[in-house]
């Protein structure tokens, strides 16, 4: 019976029945496509503060938050199809595809900088030491003022591509102590961006906090709007095509022309920005603009970019680059610490083999050299002796000599003996027994002379000593000082 009612009020009624049905569609459509800027991820469309869309990308953002003056640029193009006047963003008007310098993420809306260049609006508030020539309008943004040192300093905690993570400036923790760094766009992904109140008068009112100390409400609708933003900017843009007329998009293609060639005829008369005079080095790497161009080449090359892992995690932990001990988990960084684990065991085991093989080597040629220097030794201990013997015979004769003339003769320097060294204050005042060094020491309780690096010398008797055959042993040889004396216990 309700059936036939509503199918004989249609009927009778057909023209209130379509404007119900287009108020409906309206308001669904409209519902679909709330605004949301892409700076401060808001979605309060005021018209003090009213939220703008390029007719041209498609991008959203408030007036407030991109600077945009008062005149013909205030009206949004996209809220109905009687719009007088189009309005396009900087990107778009000077018709390229922007990089940012300060970021490696690629969507967003863009300010040119006073050097030609191209930074996110968000990036450019939050960044410290960028500043704007014009703070209403936010433009010309400078980066001369900021240090060179920033870029490429940190590594973002929360790039998904670990390639791009030291690209641009990182920005830290607003809570104290906090040692965590990211990008400005990595984080307004994950709706840690937060700025005071329009009622607290603070020099810098924008905040940036990581994930353990952000408001988890406030991140949680920041990170949904963000959501909504892109999934809208990608729709936005086929949907519009289709709801225009060719009239109405031959006009916005014919002011978009006109504002290129307004932006390129400022360009070409705009004063020169001001350059240091001495030129800043900055790290390629930390440029995502030319990694991007070197992938691209290593991709017309044939070469692999996935097979070169780029993984800085752990870098800056350790000298050599190893990565720390990782706990046990189903991630992908545990998996790729295990593999780099075995791998270092299995180089770690060669190696160790390898070294042996070479101690064995030398230590037979250091039995062999033990056995000449000790025959060595025995020869010259016989040459001295027969050197004392000829020395002795040469000075009996030439006393014989000197008697005979009845005269004193000089005695040659090759008979004379040699003199002996006086003892310095750091030997203990002891004479040494032989004249000439030793070359190998022996120990005083083994009596053999291996391992030489770890004989230790008393101060007390002279001698040198194992660490093994002290009582108690030794694990590593005891630091000496010039102010230090080291007596021995002996078993």
């Amino acid at each position: 019976m309700i059936v036939q009612m509503t199918v004989i009020l249609k009927l009778e009624m057909p023209q209130d029945s379509l404007i119900l049905e287009k108020s409906q569609n309206w308001s669904s459509q409209k519902m679909d496509h709330i605004l949301i800027c892409c700076v401060c991820l808001g979605d309060n469309s005021e018209d003090a503060d009213e939220i703008i869309q390029c007719d041209n990308c498609g991008i959203t953002v408030h007036e407030g938050c991109y600077g945009v003056d008062g005149e013909s640029d205030s009206i949004m193009s996209s809220a109905s199809e009687n719009s007088t006047e189009p309005w396009f963003c900087d990107a778009c008007k000077c018709g390229v595809s922007p990089s940012c310098e300060l970021c490696p993420n690629q969507d967003g809306i863009f300010k040119e900088t006073d050097a030609g260049r191209w930074v996110h609006i968000v990036c450019a508030l939050y960044v410290p030491g960028v500043a704007f020539g014009d703070i209403d309008k936010l433009r010309p943004v400078t980066l001369t003022e900021m240090n060179y040192s920033k870029y490429g300093a940190k590594e973002c905690s929360f790039c998904e591509d670990p390639r791009f993570a030291r690209t641009g400036v990182c920005i830290s923790c607003d809570a104290g102590m906090c040692r965590a760094y990211f990008h400005v766009t990595c984080a307004q992904k994950e709706g840690l961006l937060s700025e005071a109140a329009a009622e607290e008068d603070i020099a810098d009112p924008f905040f940036a906090y990581c994930k353990q100390h952000a408001d988890r409400l406030d991140r949680k609708w920041k990170r949904k709007n963000y959501l909504a933003l892109q999934s809208y900017c990608k729709m936005s843009l086929q949907e519009r095509e289709k709801q225009l007329s060719p009239e109405a998009q031959a006009r916005i293609n014919a002011r978009l022309q006109q504002y290129r060639a307004k932006a390129e005829l400022a360009r070409s008369t705009r004063p020169q920005a001001w350059v240091p005079r001495e030129k800043l080095p900055r790290p390629l790497t930390s440029s995502a603009s030319a990694i991007r161009k070197l992938m691209r080449k290593a991709e017309l090359m044939g070469i692999s970019t996935d097979i070169f892992p780029v993984d800085n995690s752990d870098t800056s932990s350790s000298v050599d680059g190893r990565r720390k001990h990782k706990q046990p988990a189903l991630t992908a960084d545990f998996v790729n610490y295990y593999f780099e684990r075995n791998m270092r065991m299995i180089q770690i085991q060669e190696n160790m083999a390898e070294q042996k093989n070479i101690k064995d080597k030398l230590e037979n040629e250091q039995e062999k050299l033990h056995v000449e220097y000790n025959k060595l030794c025995e020869s010259l201990e016989e040459l001295q002796n027969l050197n004392g013997k000829l020395r002795s015979e040469g000075q009996g004769i030439w006393a014989l000599l000197g008697r005979i003339t009845g005269q004193k003769l000089n005695i040659p320097a090759i008979l004379r003996a040699p003199k002996e060294r006086k003892p310095s204050k750091k030997e203990g005042g002891t004479q040494k027994t032989s004249t000439l060094p030793a070359v190998l020491y022996s120990c005083g309780i083994c009596k053999k002379n291996h391992d030489q690096h770890l004989l230790l010398l008393c101060d007390t008797c002279k001698l040198h000593y194992h660490l093994g055959c002290l009582d108690p042993p030794l694990t590593r040889m005891p630091r000496k000082t010039n102010f230090s004396h080291l007596p021995l216990l002996l078993r």
